[in-house]
Formats: C-alpha cells, structure tokens, sequence
C-alpha cells in the first residue's frame, strides 16, 4: 500500500513540473545545445617519444601502465571547472603497457584545457598524479570526437625472446666455469634457466634477473645469418624460446644460464658464458642470443669425426645411393655444423647421440676402411655390403633391419627360418594336389606356390620336374663395393654385435676380428679376393648366426680347416645358425658333433661327398644339404643321423642317394614338418628287404623325380609310417605292391601325387577303409587304359587328376569316362584332360565345380547341366572350343 501511494505522488509531481515548464517565461533559449565527445589514451612517456636516449632517461613513477584502471581528469571550461573520472581499458595486461583507452565522455562544443588528471588502481587508490608538465588543450566538435594523449611516467620496458645457439669457436673445455653432468646432445635440451644483467656505463653489471624452466624447441635449419660458415647451404640448430619475457629498457648481458632435458633433469651449468650484449627498447621486443659452448672431446662429436675420415677414406664423394630407403644418389652431407654430422643417411644414433648402426651397403662405397672405425666404441651394427645387395628378396627377414635389435635377437630363428624358406622353394605337389588341399583349408609349403603362379610356370610339363624357382642372393664374383680392407682397430668395438661383409674385394680379414667379444651375428659373403678362410672368425667368442657363404675361391681343406676351428672354438656352445652353402665343402668335419645348439645349417650348393653320424643331441630345425655328392648318410649306434625333436625341413635334394636313409623312425612322437630326398637315384628304402626300415613321422615327404624307384614303397606300410603328403611324382613307378595302403596309419594319408610315372593300375585297397581321408590323388600322366574306378570309393577324395595317358608308344590309351561320377558327393575338382574321350553320356555334376575336358580331340560333351551355373560364373570348365560341346552355344562364342 506504501509503494502504491508513492507511485501516485511520483505522477503528480511530474504533471505539475511539465504544466510549471509550460508556463515558463518566454525569453528562455530552450534550443538543444551542440556537443561533441572526448577520450583520453594514455601511453607510457618512454615509448611516446621515439628516441632511446629519451627512453632511457625516463624515471618511472609506475612500474607498468596496466596498473592504472581509472582516471580523474579536471578540466577548464570557459569559466567552469569540470571533473570527471573516467574507467581505462585494454584487451589484457600485456596490451596495457602499449596504451590505455578511456570511456567516451560527451561535452558541449568548444576550447577545454586540462588542469590536471590523477591515475586510480583497482582498489580506487591513487597510484599517479600529474605535473606541471602534463597540461594540454583540446577542442571538442559538434558530434566529433577528439582523442587527447596523456603521456605517464612507467618504468620503460621491453620483451626480449632467447634463442640458444651453439658456440665451436674453442671447441676446449673450460671446467672452472662449465659444469657437465653428462654427455648431452643439443636436441636433447627441453628447458633452460637463464639469468641476464643489466650493463652500466662503466662496463660492470647490476640487477641480476634470473628466467627459470624456459621451454625450448629444437629446430634445424639452413645458416641464413653465417653464423658458423658461410658455406651455401650451411645447416645449424639451434633452440628458441618461444616465452616472450619483460625487462627494464637497457643495456644486458648473458651471466649464466642451466640446461635441462624433457624430466627437468640438470644437464649443465655455465656461469660464464661468452658475452652476447643485448638492448631493450620500450615496448618493443629484442631477440637475443644465448651461446651454449660446445666440446669437441665430447665422445659424441668425437663418433661424427670417424664418420667423416670414414666417408673419406672410402671415396666419399663419389657415393651415390641407389636403394630404396633414401632418395637415390643420397650421399653423406657435412655441410653443417659438427654436432649434425651423425644425422645421415644410413646411420643410426643412441639417444645419447652416439653412433649405433652403419648401413652403406649401397652407397658404392671403395677403398680402405679409415682406422677412426674405431672410436666408436658404441656401435651395435655395421654393414659393409650384404647378401641381399641385389635385392634378390624385396624383404629379407634374415636382415630384418626394420626390426630393433631386442626385436631381432627374440625372433632370430623365425627369422632365419622365413629366409631359407624364401631361398630354398620346396618341391611343389602338382596343381590338382594343390586344389584339393586348397579345398580342404590345408596349407603347406609344397602348395604355397600356386598362391601366385601356374603350373606351366612351376612344373616342366613334358617331364614332372620342378623349374629352378629360387631366388639367387649375388652370384659368385660380383662385386658391389670396392672395400679393400678392415684396420686393426675394428677390435675396438666391443659393444658390436652385427658386422656384415659383403659382395666386396677385401683380401683379409683382421685377426683383431676375434676381439669383438658381443659379434652375435656375422657375414663373410661372396669375397672372391679373400683366398684363406679367416681363421680369427673361429675364435670370436659369441657368435649365434654366421654365414660364410658363396666363397668357392676357398679350397676343400681350407674350409673344411675353418669349420672344424669353429666348431671346436669358443662359440662351440653358442651357434645356432650356420650358412656356408655355394662353397667347395666336400668332407663335414666330425667336430660338427660339438654344435649342440646348431639349429639351422645350410650347406647346400657345395661338394659334399660324406657327412659324419652327428647324433641326436645336435637338433636341426632346418637341414638343407641339397645340391652336393652325397650318397649316403649314416647313422650312429642309436639309429640317429641327427637329432629330430624339432625338426620342420630336412631336405638332401639333388645328391646321389641310393636308398632313402634309415635314419628316422615311424614311432617317433616328434613330427616332422617336410623330409625331401628329390633328385637322387633312389631305388628303395635301407632296410626294407630285411625289415629292419625303422619308417619315418613326417607330414610331407618328397621323393620326386628318382627315376630307379620303380615301385612304389611299401615300407611306409610294413613301417607303419604316418604320413600326411606323399609326392612321387616322376619317379618312373610301374607298380603298386599289395598292402601298400594296408596299414594302421594309412588313415594319415591326405594326398598322394603319382603323376609322370608309369602306372597301369591301381591296387582295390584304395578305397575309403585304408584311406578315408584322401583329399587328393593324381595320377596323371601314366599308362592308364581303363579308368581307374578304386580311389572313387575314398568319400573324402576331393579332387582326382587323371590327365594325359600314354601308352609305350606314347599314344593316347584312355577313352573311358567314369559313368556315374556324379554320385561323389564330396569331389570339387575332376581333371581328365589331354586323353581321348569320345561322347560322355552322364550327367554333370555342379558339385565337382572345376572339370577339366581340354585337349580331348575327339570328344562329344554335353554342357546342358552345368550351362546355367557356367554362365553364372559358378563353374569352370576347361575345355577347347574347337571341341563338341552341346547345349551351351555360349561356351563357343
């Protein structure tokens, strides 16, 4: 009710005032008066004048503009005084000390002077009055604005940005002044504490100002201000702090400054640093430089020196590199400051900067290792050429350099065990074998080429025998770098443990070699000009992986002397992988017995005519002997040639065998992964005729292209022999014994490759109760007349090759299609080719998805059945449209 009664006085006052208004006299002016607007920036008087003398000379009242939040301004008016406090602004603090902007004040038209003004902070204190000094007129316009300047006495200030750059103009050490915690590289400075004194007149130094934890930020660049060399693209480094710091206008100089890495870890304190002078304006920003002394003792620099007597020393300034992990014709660059000389291609670094790996393998590099090799005294790998130079494999995991090294030494034998998987091709099924398996989701090594290529392209198609498909590392004799020689000081590094020698014309091998006590892993291949096996590889202490390969130049006795050294050496008891194929080994010595840790040897390509019994405590996991002149191999009193407990390839291709070895044993719970004895005159198993063949545990077992073996073997069955994947492929088979398939592990048999033989017949017992899991049978290319119906009973045969049968004469001898194949419900691939069908009156099954009719001259084909699933694309049939085919005119568009 109160504020009602208010409200109504309120009105009756304001009506009153308008009617008295009304009534007023008329000689009143009751025109609008003119006005205009007003604005004070205030600025600091050190900056407002534009000499430095005058900002120099300045004794500041404030110590920063932006303290001030308002201003009291008194000004004249005519005859009228007029006060007015005004709120001051800026974006933010640091803006403020470039000037201050006041609210707008609206003034009548006319001539103000100011009297004075007085500055207020936060709390409305007064924090600066004006002088005498500071009056000034302005004048106001009809809807102007006019801006005054008043000028404040601030302490003058600057910003001032460091940059750290590295000074090489002593390169000495100064240990009074200069305290080292570590050896530390330039890039791994993160922070640094940094403290500036102002310079007097007189040359001495007053107000210490300390900047702590300054982040900085490693940069590489070109040397554009030729600081450290006036060399065309001169490269230096340098670290900015990017925190824009203040400081009282003057002269300064660098006292001290602390380093620190990424943990705020000290890494040096320098409290007499070179004298790098630096002036601070008002209001304006002045870089200066800090230089952080660089030591050329320090181990680091010291490493980036070798690399360049390295460089030189092997002609240098003629590489040109053609691989693919750099830029081609890269080469080394030293056009740039020292500390920078470890940054090449090629060359990897400790995180301490210390050189850890040299790869110049294919830069051409030539001529005589420089001796300073030896000072670094860190480096774990160094590769002087490869076997993999011609890039034979686009990736050789024996190398595996994309690997670290904790990496590598962990998958060591998988590694070694993918290369000579890569360079030693097992024999290949024939491509229905590899069909069949293919269908079944079975995956081994004797099918992995079909992945990628043809029949025609693996298999020689007149006789059965495989194609050289290999992957030849370099051939004996070529060269691909011209290294002459190692220095003795090689023995310096001890932390070595990859030393790779290469395709190169070095002539001897430094018995200082022997002194690289963690070598793990060494390469000594294809050194046409090293005469004598190098005696001091047998006495280095640690090696696990060495290949000596491609070394033909060396004799018989020479290197029969050298691996009889090492294996009775100091790393007897540490070697596991062992290459020395492409050499001219003929007699392996017997003190191989010693290298129970031997896991990989690969010895083919050599001349080898006898081979010790080794026993069963020496346990490969893979044997390659292929390529020699062995005719047998002998087993001890065990019955053991080798161990076998972990055994995937043991294979004796292309020697001269005349018995499959009685050297494994059927009862063995260890399986072998592939036992191949392809390209020997084999005629039959040790044993057999007395029942003394102990049999063998393998999953694929090869005695392909043994054209003596005239049957196939049955003491697989009288062994009771478990295996999986058997290829017999033309091995000149003219028959089948009985009970060859009768046998308690006969179930094992998944497929069995009998092409390029012989065969007439197939014996009944093929059928599901003997071999229930045949996925796979060819028989192609025999002597077959009538169609060989036993193996159809096999449920599980998935594909069944019966191609190109030839009598003696060499004419086709199979007319016969089998009536009623349609009823196999579990077979996908039918291959009948190359015979001589005539008219098939059956139906064609869509299950068996893949027929193969082609090269059947004679034949009346009726392709109603499959036409719809052929047109879809949901069958292939391999035909030639030069033959009858019916009811599918697509097939011969």
């Amino acid at each position: 009710m109160k504020t009602y009664r208010f409200s109504i006085c309120v009105v009756l006052f304001m009506l009153i005032s308008a009617f008295m208004v009304a009534c007023s006299d008329d000689g009143v002016d009751n025109r609008e008066q003119e006005y205009g607007y007003a604005q004070f920036k205030l600025y600091k008087k050190a900056s407002y004048h534009s000499s430095t003398e005058s900002s120099r000379a300045v004794q500041g009242t404030l110590d920063y503009l932006s303290q001030a939040c308002k201003i009291k301004v008194t000004l004249s008016y005519d005859d009228t005084t007029i006060a007015q406090t005004l709120n001051l602004s800026a974006a933010n603090s640091d803006a403020a000390e470039y000037g201050l902007r006041s609210d707008k004040i609206k003034l009548l038209t006319g001539e103000y002077r100011v009297i004075t003004f007085s500055l207020y902070d936060a709390n409305d204190e007064i924090i600066y009055n004006s002088s005498s000094d500071d009056v000034g007129a302005f004048t106001v316009e009809s809807g102007g604005l006019v801006v005054y300047d008043v000028t404040i006495n601030v302490r003058p200030r600057g910003g001032v940005r460091f940059t750290l750059k590295k000074d090489f103009s002593s390169f000495k050490d100064n240990p009074t002044t200069r305290a080292v915690t570590r050896e530390y590289t330039f890039d791994e400075v993160s922070y640094a504490n940094i403290t500036v004194a102002q310079v007097l007149n007189s040359g001495s130094t007053t107000n210490p100002t300390r900047f702590e934890m300054l982040p900085t930020e490693f940069s590489t660049h070109f040397d554009e201000d030729d600081e450290q060399s006036s060399t065309d693209g001169y490269q230096t480094s340098t670290l900015k702090c990017d925190t824009l710091l203040s400081l009282p206008a003057g002269d300064y100089r660098i006292t001290a400054y602390e380093l620190f890495d990424d943990k705020k870890v000290l890494l040096e304190s320098n409290f007499s640093p070179k004298r790098q002078p630096f002036t601070v304006e008002d209001n304006k920003t002045t870089d200066a430089d800090v230089k952080v002394l660089m030591r050329e003792s320090d181990e680091y620099i010291k490493d980036y020196y070798a690399l360049y007597e390295i460089w030189k020393s092997l002609n240098g300034e003629q590489w040109y590199y053609i691989g693919e992990n750099y830029p081609a014709g890269a080469n080394w660059d030293f056009n740039r400051d020292p500390d920078l000389w470890g940054d090449q291609p090629g060359v990897r670094l400790h995180s301490n900067g210390r050189v850890a790996f040299i790869d110049i393998s294919d830069f051409g590099f030539s001529g005589d290792l420089s001796p300073a090799i030896g000072q670094l005294n860190q480096l774990i790998e160094l590769y002087l050429g490869t076997h993999n130079d011609l890039n034979s494999l686009s990736y050789d995991p024996s190398l595996a350099l994309d690997q670290s090294v904790d990496e590598r030494k962990s998958r060591r034998l998988k590694n070694h065990a993918d290369y000579l998987h890569k360079i030693h091709t097992a024999t290949q099924v024939s491509e229905p074998i590899a069909r069949a398996l293919a269908e079944n989701k079975i995956s081994i090594r004797a099918a992995e080429l079909y992945d990628s290529m043809s029949e025609a392209q693996i298999l020689d198609m007149a006789t059965g025998s495989q194609l050289q498909i290999r992957p030849m590392d370099t051939n004996h004799g070529t060269i691909c770098n011209g290294l002459r020689s190692l220095p003795a000081e090689i023995g310096n590094l001890k932390e070595l443990e990859y030393l790779y020698i290469a395709n190169s014309e070095i002539e001897t091998i430094p018995e200082q070699i022997a002194e690289l006590e963690s070598c793990t892993d060494l390469e000594i291949y294809n050194c046409p000009n090293l005469k004598q096996f190098p005696m001091a590889v047998a006495q280095m202490p640690s090696l696990v992986a060495l290949n000596i390969s491609n070394n033909a130049q060396w004799s018989a006795g020479e290197i029969y002397t050298g691996l009889d050294a090492l294996a009775t050496g100091p790393s007897k008891e540490m070697l596991q992988i062992l290459y020395a194929r492409q050499n001219s080994l003929e007699v392996m010595p017997e003190s191989f017995r010693n290298l129970k840790r031997l896991t990989m040897l690969d010895l083919a390509y050599n001349k080898l005519r006898q081979v010790p019994a080794l026993g069963k405590d020496v346990d490969f996991a893979q044997l390659y002997l292929d390529n020699n002149c062995l005719e047998s191999l002998p087993h001890d009193e065990e019955g053991y040639f080798c161990g076998y407990a972990s055994t995937e390839t043991f294979s004796v291709k292309y020697n001269r065998l005349k018995k499959v070895p009685n050297i494994f044993s059927a009862k063995s719970i260890d399986k072998i992964k592939s036992v191949d004895f392809t390209g020997n005159d084999i005629d039959g198993f040790e044993g057999e005729e007395d029942g003394t063949y102990r049999g063998i545990n393998v999953e694929t077992f090869t005695l392909a292209v043994n054209p003596n073996l005239k049957k196939y073997p049955k003491a697989l069955a009288d062994s009771n022999s478990p295996v999986s994947y058997i290829i017999l492929r033309a091995c000149g088979i003219e028959t089948i014994p009985k009970g060859s398939f009768v046998y308690k592990n006969s179930p094992a048999l998944a497929s069995l490759d009998l092409s390029y033989n012989k065969l007439k017949d197939l014996p009944y017992e093929m059928n599901a109760d003997n071999l229930p899991y045949l996925y796979g049978l060819d028989v192609s290319f025999n002597s077959f007349s009538e169609f060989p119906y036993e193996p159809l009973d096999c449920s599980g045969l998935t594909v069944y090759a019966i191609r190109s049968q030839r009598n003696e004469k060499g004419e086709r001898c199979l007319r016969e299609w089998p009536n009623g194949l349609f009823n196999h419900r579990g077979m996908r691939g039918f291959y009948i080719g190359s015979n001589d069908l005539r008219r098939i009156d059956d139906t064609i099954s869509t299950l068996i998805y893949y027929l193969d009719i082609s090269d059947n001259p004679n034949i009346i084909f009726d392709a109603s059945d499959i036409c719809y699933a052929w047109m879809q694309g949901a069958y292939m049939l391999v035909y030639d449209k030069s033959q009858n085919i019916l009811n599918c005119d697509y097939m011969l568009e």
